[in-house]
């Protein structure tokens, strides 16, 4: 049986109450960058699907009736390959984010009694 949060309150010293709730700013703050995370991998994303959405001959810009211009068409998909990569390292920052987020939002909650709090 769990007692309930007044006993406990009652039984524990005003200080190590307060510690034992957790941070509320640390649990906020966690919340807003896990959130910011994942709203910067939708976006991340939807940049993948408005790029690999196109029409291929328009990415390498050919044109119908004109020769294929090999400079441009090298260029064109240089071009391509450095979005695509740009993409990937987007995906992998707001991955990165958005585990931070999670991180400190866990981090902020107290350890369990009796527990000991994991080393980081």
């Amino acid at each position: 049986m769990i007692p309930s949060d007044t006993k406990v309150r009652a039984a524990m010293p005003r200080r190590a109450w307060r510690r034992s709730r957790g941070h509320v700013a640390g649990n906020l703050f966690g919340i807003l960058i896990f959130v910011a995370g994942v709203l910067l991998l939708v976006y991340t994303f939807k940049l993948a699907v408005d790029l690999f959405g196109r029409d291929p001959a328009t990415l390498l810009g050919m044109q119908k009736g004109k020769p294929l211009d090999l400079n441009n068409a090298g260029a064109q998909l240089a071009g391509v390959v450095v979005k695509v990569l740009l993409l990937l390292v987007m995906a992998i920052v707001s991955g990165m984010i958005a585990n931070r987020g999670i991180r400190l939002y866990a981090d902020s909650k107290p350890a369990r009694p009796g527990e000991p709090k994991e080393p980081k």
